[in-house]
């Protein structure tokens, strides 16, 4: 384990430095060819004409000398001259401004509204208690709330939820006396963050939280049940002293034995302070030994690695969120290019993946450029029935805004494939062949003519998964159009990835080094990281 946790280590900070440093890293002109084709033309567009008037808050009534020109923000085309500005909203103090205009200009007005307040005085004997106005916290003794009408919420473990409705006047003070009723003993249904789990899943993620909430101070206790009725497990809660309640079950029973799958019921009892008003819930949780939770990246839209999808999916009901950053700063010229990609997992059924992404490109001198995907990936042979072989079917349709390089592998179109994996322990080998169809076709030295176009790709990777550590190497090759006959369509792209389980949080960190390599000569390298969830 102290291995591990050193190599985790050395490559974070490895990355880090290579980030500062070796992000400048590359040979020859492929990378000007990227930044220098992702738009035809970088010029700086004209704004359209017209005074625009924005306003704090939005959705303002907007006056122009009088005249209703709508709610802000809104854009009016006027003739030269001077205009008065007004701006009305409910609960604000009217703002008016004047404004000289020159007919064609482009002109943005910006208006902050003041908001109109009075005073609530609150007195109550309770120094712990938690008071809101909507999303507002207040303080026992003077606070300064918007006119009109709020809901005022008080809430003390150990006592009734309390609210009463209060309206505040302009520069009023209006007294509100806040008394709590002390809460007879309850406690809520149970809940349980994964009605089935997998023990063997690292990280916090192989375990079930059973979580309920109660009403006042008490005792009681937690038992877990085979189907059979046998007793597996007891926990006791001496003393509730405060609202949330919760237990983690690691699949195990009181002696820290590994129990098998199968269905559990779990009971909870509680009593009052007094040992009195007992109450009783249960829940069933299934321990299934198949549900295996793995970080996987989305950067080329199918869940897997950076340039290659894995085979295997997410167990129905679990999700996974992460947001990715990596790039190049050319060292002479000062050009950068920063891919930022947001992509997620979800499975709505058993064996069916979806992934969604979303991304900019923040780069000089071509201007921002975005890329959309969603995803399907559906089991063909599941790992669980046929170790150690895996393979799936994906489907892909991408959008690219304004960018015709695959620095992705993700261009636009639509990408159907295959994706196999043969595993051995912690080690597996990836192979995922595809074929795009699309209207446009890739280019690094300028804009594509439209057409009908249809390539594949060749992708592989190797992986090492020891659950709450997964390290990737992973290659794509793109072939040039069929209509061109069958060659390799340099560059191609490669990367090293490593993806690490924060203990007991489902958090992970991302630390990337890729590249896109035409020749010896010719490439240039990337570097970044990233944060996720997964659950």
């Amino acid at each position: 384990m102290k291995r591990i946790n050193s190599f985790i280590l050395v490559f974070i900070i490895v990355s880090v430095v290579f980030f500062g440093t070796g992000c400048m890293t590359s040979k020859g002109s492929l990378f000007s060819d990227v930044v220098s084709s992702d738009t035809e033309d970088i010029e700086e567009q004209e704004e359209d004409p017209g005074l625009t008037i924005r306003t704090s808050p939005f959705w303002c009534d907007v006056y122009i000398s009088d005249s209703y020109a709508g709610l802000s923000p809104v854009t009016e085309l006027l003739s030269s001259g001077n205009y008065r500005i007004t701006v009305e909203k409910e609960g604000y103090y009217t703002a008016t401004e004047w404004v000289s205009y020159t007919e064609g200009d482009s002109v943005e007005l910006k208006i902050d509204l003041e908001p109109i307040t009075g005073f609530l005085k609150i007195n109550t004997e309770h120094p712990k208690i938690k008071i809101t106005a909507g999303w507002d916290k207040l303080d026992s003794g003077m606070n300064e709330l918007q006119i009109g009408r709020h809901l005022i919420e008080a809430e003390l473990f150990g006592y009734e939820s309390w609210e009463t409705y209060v309206e505040i006047i302009e520069n009023t003070t209006t007294a509100l006396t806040i008394n709590l009723s002390p809460a007879s003993f309850r406690f809520s249904s149970l809940f349980v963050n994964r009605k089935a789990f997998n023990p063997s899943n690292q990280a916090g993620l192989g375990e079930s939280r059973i979580s309920f909430d109660v009403s006042t101070y008490g005792t009681g206790e937690l038992e877990i049940f085979s189907i059979t009725g046998e007793s597996i497990l007891t926990h006791n809660f001496p003393s509730f002293t405060e609202k949330d309640q919760s237990f983690p079950w690691n699949g195990r029973d009181s002696f820290g034995n590994k129990l098998p799958d199968g269905e559990y019921r779990i009971v909870v009892t509680g009593r009052d302070i007094d040992g009195n008003n007992p109450k009783h819930k249960e829940i069933f949780v299934t321990i299934d030994s198949s549900l295996i939770i793995r970080i996987r990246n989305t950067f080329s839209g199918v869940s897997g690695t950076l340039f290659c999808p894995t085979p295997d999916i997410l167990p129905a009901g679990n999700f996974q969120l992460a947001l990715e950053g990596l790039g190049h700063i050319d060292a002479v010229s000062g050009d950068y290019r920063f891919p930022v990609i947001l992509g997620t997992r979800l499975v709505p059924v058993k064996d069916l993946e979806i992934s969604a992404q979303a991304g900019v490109f923040i780069q000089k001198p071509a201007s921002e450029s975005y890329i959309f995907s969603v995803a399907a990936k559906k089991a063909i042979l599941p790992a669980r029935d046929f170790k150690p072989v895996e393979l799936s079917g994906t489907l892909k349709g991408t959008y690219q805004y304004d960018m015709y390089t695959d620095t992705q592998t993700n261009f636009t179109g639509l990408t159907g494939g295959v994706t196999a994996s043969v595993s051995a322990g912690p080690i597996a080998l990836v192979v995922a062949p595809e074929i795009t169809v699309s209207t446009v076709k890739v280019s690094y030295t300028g804009t594509p003519d439209p057409g009908f176009y249809i390539w594949g790709y060749g992708r592989a990777a190797l992986l090492l998964d020891m659950g709450a550590t997964m390290v990737g190497v992973s290659a794509a090759l793109r072939t040039t159009t069929f209509n061109e006959g069958f060659a390799i369509d340099y560059p191609f792209s490669a990367g090293l990835e490593l993806h690490w389980l924060i203990p007991g949080t489902g958090m992970f960190i991302t630390g990337i080094v890729s590249g896109e390599f035409s020749s010896p000569d010719n490439y240039y390298i990337n570097t970044g990281g990233g944060v996720g969830i997964i659950n």
